[in-house]
């Protein structure tokens, strides 16, 4: 250091250093209520990625937001390394006034399967960027996509909507109307179709609104992402192996639903547009299938503060051959 330069009193946002004292923080003597943080972090049952914001939102802890913001850089910093912030994040838009994003590190994951929170699932043949959530791409902006555009605003609103409830993939797997050979199966979330194998963005999951009459339910396998980096054939690979799992029935073998709808979000109006005329021009009428056009969140300046994204659910999606849906109140629209 040279002289006249004061110490460091902020680590560095990049950084797992701890600067000028180290809080440990050892598996034994860890906060409860902060694993809850760790459980929603869990990319095969929820989450790959959250910020800051969205994690005080959906844990709840009793505790200030600057209270609970500090005591994750403690989870972060070494040597505890129970979470971390990924590196592609680094890249980002006008990264150093972002909130920070975080994602469960190895030793999280090991305090869970220690305690029996989440089972140990292995497989080193997985290419994928965790053994145990092969659903889960290599591309940070398109699962931030996943989890802040689509499911951390569903699990808001279905908290805060009385008339709505929603069903997720851990509560799934041990419900009595999902088949025993999908609760058993070791990768449930690969589905076989007649063209090869196939996995859906997302985790399966069921809605269910009441609204002013009796409770009706729409079972979702999971959703197909799109930010323009793929090839539009593989565009229309995805929308044939979609209609091919329902028009088949998977969603009903694989998982007791009695009706199904996926949902495909776009960052290009453009591609969206092209992707229903493809639709369109093969059979007409798709009453299943749900269209949206969302920003790409991870190449904004600043990260939507939650709620604001709960309007994903509350505004029409489009169809191709129907009326438009809603999806918080199972409503068409025009």
């Amino acid at each position: 250091m040279l002289p006249g330069m004061k110490p460091a009193t902020r680590r560095h946002r990049s950084s797992a250093t701890p600067v000028n004292c180290t809080r440990v923080i050892r598996p034994y003597e860890f906060d409860e209520r902060y694993l809850q943080v760790l459980l929603s972090l869990d990319p095969n049952r929820a989450f790959k990625y959250l910020t800051i914001p969205w994690l005080h939102l959906l844990c709840r802890p009793e505790v200030e937001y600057s209270v609970f913001r500090r005591y994750l850089g403690y989870l972060r910093q070494a040597p505890n390394r129970y979470i971390r912030c990924p590196e592609q994040q680094n890249a980002s838009p006008n990264v150093p006034y972002k909130t920070l994003v975080y994602e469960l590190a190895d030793r999280g994951m090991q305090l869970l399967q220690d305690r029996g929170l989440v089972p140990i699932r292995e497989n080193p043949r997985s290419k994928r960027n965790r053994p145990n959530a092969q659903h889960r791409a290599h591309s940070y902006y398109h699962e931030i996509i996943v989890d802040l555009g689509y499911f951390a605003p569903l699990l808001f609103l279905a908290r805060s909507n009385p008339t709505l409830r929603l069903i997720d993939f851990s509560q799934l797997l041990s419900h009595a109307n999902v088949p025993a050979a999908t609760r058993a199966a070791h990768d449930p979330l690969l589905v076989t179709l007649k063209r090869g194998q196939t996995r859906f963005d997302g985790t399966p999951h069921v809605i269910v609104c009441s609204g002013s009459g009796a409770p009706l339910s729409i079972g979702i396998p999971g959703i197909q992402v799109d930010r323009g980096t793929e090839t539009f054939e593989r565009v229309e690979a995805h929308l044939r192996n979609a209609v091919e799992y329902i028009t088949d029935g998977h969603h009903t073998r694989l998982w007791g639903f009695d009706n199904c709808m996926i949902p495909f979000l776009f960052t290009s109006e453009a591609r969206k547009s092209r992707a229903m005329a493809y639709l369109k021009s093969e059979s007409g009428a798709y009453p299943f299938l749900l269209f949206k056009t969302i920003p790409d969140i991870g190449l904004l300046r600043q990260f939507p503060k939650p709620p604001d994204t709960h309007h994903l659910f509350t505004t029409p999606w489009q169809r191709v051959g129907f009326p438009d849906f809603v999806l918080s109140t199972f409503e068409e629209v025009g």
